[in-house]
């Protein structure tokens, strides 16, 4: 074959294979979006609402990565609320059996929401729509307590996505 129809051949084949190479790349990006992740997870949930929720007054809600937020209080002990959002595929992993953790049902709050349990940690997942988020709470030792402050926090949340 000829050097200029090789060449040609190349070229078709390149012009060819990199809008498939884009399209491979930014299409799972595409899928995510539809998450609804919020730009700034802080603003879903007021410093108010949580103080309100924990019974003690927190700080400003600091963010931590594009997915999380969280809330401290320092007295009159130490206690942290947190905020973090998941892909939309992760409803089905997230609510699986586990070995040596509890999962309930949580009613009244989103689409569907379930308690996980494992030793002295609840955490309340949360699904509305194509957005799943978790609210967890550390500092309270009792997870009956946790619970009941993750799901006043998670009504807020929801309330807003």
């Amino acid at each position: 074959m000829p050097r200029s129809n090789q060449s040609a051949i190349a070229a078709r084949s390149v012009a060819m294979l990199v809008p498939m190479v884009v399209f491979l790349l930014v299409a799972p990006g595409v899928r995510t979006a539809g998450a609804q992740t919020p730009s700034n997870p802080c603003a879903q949930v007021t410093a108010a609402e949580v103080s309100a929720a924990l019974g003690e007054t927190v700080a400003a809600g600091q963010q931590a990565g594009t997915k999380t937020c969280s809330w401290t209080a320092n007295k009159p002990k130490h206690q942290i609320v947190s905020v973090m959002y998941w892909p939309p595929n992760d409803w089905n992993k997230l609510s699986r059996p586990m070995s040596g953790v509890t999962k309930a049902p949580v009613s009244g709050v989103g689409d569907a929401a379930f308690a996980q349990t494992f030793g002295n940690f609840a955490t309340l997942f949360v699904k509305k729509g194509s957005t799943i988020f978790m609210v967890r709470v550390y500092g309270e030792p009792n997870t009956v307590q946790q619970l009941a402050i993750e799901k006043v926090v998670a009504l807020k949340v929801a309330a807003k996505v």
